[in-house]
């Protein structure tokens, strides 16, 4: 059952977004959710229960219930304007002593890099982080001479690379958007969608991660995919928008450069990156690119693909958060 909060931003916008743990925590955690999805804090991590943590999950512009991104402001500094408003709104006393870390699975990678090295002037809570945890992550589009497309699947290429940013009318997202639809009318429909592109997908070894995962988390068989699914419809169950702003915001400018953060971006942090050996979604060698820009940054490999990380999260967790 979600129970999803409503801010009413500075430019009348809507941030959608859940919360859960220990609400007046000085160790704040935020996770940006992936593509057709939204913030959940649902089941929170016994890791995360066990630190005592303040943990967050907004839902991106444009999905849900958060308003779309204005399209005359960089997607970066929405991201930072938004985010900004949140914490002053939950945090309005001060922001002394609190510590924040920032993270993003799949397209929140995007912004959460985005937070993660942003100028003080633009995200002033950005003093107080102390860390970032990529899962599956996307690298910046935009940077000149990283060739990101030649690790693309030739679906992925299509969906999200060039074609998509310079097909007119936005023709593969209108595509793209009407056969998706088309598979998630319904709840059963969108279930059986879930089931067969991320599991009936699934090698024999990922598949063993995901039996153990469901008997040490008492799922049922089915309930992962039914709140996957259940998710992704409410995603677009008001606009489209999110999903036909894939391409933008990932060849959007993230306001600072890779590999150029001053010492008070990197002095006392760390971050986590994690890849799937198998992820064809972003690829492994995104994440080692990325490793190799962020200072105090280590690679965390785990066996399966692109959702293998929801098995893994406790470690994950564990890893990022110090044990």
């Amino acid at each position: 059952m979600s129970d999803e909060k409503l801010l009413i931003l500075p430019d009348r916008r809507t941030l959608a977004y859940e919360h859960a743990g220990d609400l007046t925590s000085s160790i704040v955690v935020v996770f940006f959710p992936g593509t057709l999805s939204v913030g959940s804090a649902a089941r929170l991590s016994p890791v995360l229960l066990s630190k005592g943590v303040h943990y967050i999950s907004p839902t991106l512009p444009g999905y849900g219930n958060s308003s779309p991104a204005p399209k005359n402001v960089p997607y970066a500094t929405t991201t930072a304007n938004d985010l900004t408003a949140l914490l002053d709104n939950l945090y309005p006393s001060s922001r002394d002593n609190l510590e924040l870390y920032i993270g993003g699975g799949s397209l929140g990678t995007v912004p959460a890099q985005m937070i993660y090295g942003a100028p003080f002037s633009v995200f002033p809570w950005g003093k107080n982080i102390k860390g970032m945890l990529l899962l599956s992550p996307f690298p910046p589009f935009s940077e000149k001479g990283y060739r990101y497309a030649q690790y693309m699947s030739y679906r992925n290429y299509l969906a999200i690379g060039p074609p998509a940013r310079f097909v007119p009318f936005r023709l593969i997202q209108h595509l793209s958007k009407l056969y998706i639809s088309s598979q998630i009318s319904t709840p059963a429909r969108a279930e059986a969608f879930i089931q067969k592109f991320l599991f009936d997908t699934m090698e024999a070894e990922e598949r063993e991660m995901y039996m153990r995962w469901r008997e040490d988390h008492a799922y049922y068989d089915g309930e992962l995919q039914k709140e996957l699914a259940a998710m992704m419809r409410r995603s677009v169950e008001k606009s489209w928008e999110g999903f036909m702003s894939t391409a933008d915001v990932l060849y959007a400018s993230w306001g600072w450069k890779l590999g150029e953060l001053d010492e008070e971006h990197t002095a006392g942090r760390k971050v986590l990156v994690v890849s799937g050996k198998g992820d064809e979604t972003t690829p492994s060698e995104w994440a080692e690119y990325l490793t190799s820009k962020y200072p105090n940054a280590s690679l965390k490999w785990i066996e399966g693909g692109h959702i293998s990380g929801i098995f893994h999260m406790d470690e994950i967790w564990a890893d990022f958060m110090g044990g």
